[in-house]
């Protein structure tokens, strides 16, 4: 006997709604009283790393980490029809990684139906819209892998299958850099004295090693200034045993949705921020944003790529930058730039620590 679709349901509702196993009918164990947790994996090599470069609208023209398709860039996506499915049900574009309107409403992709090797279809086409006509013909798009569906009853009279037209899309793809983490950020090392920081290989310019046991005998942190150090030349001393509770201080605020840029305070020259830790306290129920910087790169020290306003949690990253004092962009006043966005709700702390 097939499986139900109040089963099929049950399961999808315990797993996207509240991350847990089905392990029983719904009449029996309802969502919140699962209690094996289950989690999405994500892999490492589908992570838009530069994500926190696209901007709120969609651009007018392809720039940075965005590629747009239009008519006025003359690069309007024409798909072909899944042959495996329902005729004219199902409709590819052959790319992944379009850009949802989670990023901005303007992100939303729109949908054109017109003959094949149209080259203005926005203009010379029929615009068929996501809610439909009214006559139960809707459809969907799945951004991650660039493929339309009709998931109505019914087609739209523009796409009929006794027609000859086919689909066009209008949006744009993320085309940034893939992977864990943003490569401009450091790590930290911990080794047990200098000889085993010069045969680590993969230690990198601005990472941070903590040496347990220094010339002295105590342990030292130092910045590395070039790939691969070799020798105490490629190293900078930020801090010792004996200077870090003298040196080392903390600036801390707290944000709200609402509260507009917040200055944490001013650092001196040569100042090193080691640590940055946003701590959401409630959750933003919006498209707030929160970077952590100066006036100079407002997300220099922490982006909000690196945080998740909508969970409450603990989010870290150890910056490598350097204040001199001498660039008078950055002017060594450290601050929290917030943009309440849709947001009704919502409030983080944030401590910063430098030495």
């Amino acid at each position: 006997m097939a499986i139900s679709d109040s089963q099929k349901v049950d399961l999808l509702w315990k797993k996207v709604g509240f991350g847990k196993v089905k392990t029983d009918t719904n009449a029996n164990k309802k969502a919140p009283n699962e209690a094996i947790a289950s989690d999405f994996i994500i892999k490492a090599n589908q992570i838009w790393n530069q994500s926190s470069s696209i901007p709120n609208t969609i651009p007018n023209s392809s720039a940075g980490v965005v590629t747009v398709y239009s008519d006025a860039n003359s690069n309007t996506v024409e798909t072909t029809e899944d042959g495996t499915a329902s005729d004219n049900r199902t409709w590819k574009t052959g790319s992944t990684n379009w850009i949802p309107p989670s990023f901005g409403a303007t992100y939303q992709v729109k949908v054109y139906a017109i003959t094949t090797g149209n080259g203005a279809p926005q203009t010379n086409g029929t615009q068929l819209f996501e809610t439909g006509s009214g006559n139960d013909d809707q459809w969907y798009f799945d951004y991650q892998s660039g493929v339309l569906h009709f998931i109505g009853t019914n087609l739209p009279t523009a796409i009929a299958t006794s027609g000859n037209n086919v689909i066009y899309i209008v949006g744009a793809r993320y085309t940034g850099s893939l992977g864990v983490g943003d490569t401009s950020a450091s790590q930290t090392f911990i080794k047990t004295n200098l000889t085993a920081v010069y045969s680590d290989a993969t230690i990198a310019t601005g990472d941070i090693i903590k040496v347990n046991s220094d010339a002295d005998g105590e342990y030292a942190v130092y910045i590395s200034n070039e790939d691969n150090p070799t020798q105490l030349a490629n190293l900078t001393l930020i801090s010792t045993r004996d200077s870090a509770e003298a040196d080392s201080q903390t600036l801390r605020s707290n944000v709200t949705y609402n509260g507009g840029n917040v200055t944490l305070g001013n650092v001196s020259a040569t100042s090193r921020p080691s640590e940055v830790v946003v701590d959401v306290t409630t959750a933003f129920d919006g498209s707030s944003t929160l970077n952590i910087g100066d006036d100079g790169d407002n997300d220099r020290l922490m982006a909000d790529s690196y945080i998740d306003l909508s969970t409450v949690g603990t989010y870290t990253v150890t910056p490598k930058f350097v204040y001199t004092g001498v660039d008078s962009a950055s002017n060594n006043t450290i601050k929290a730039y917030v943009v309440a966005g849709t947001s009704t709700q919502g409030v983080a702390s944030i401590m910063v620590s430098y030495s």
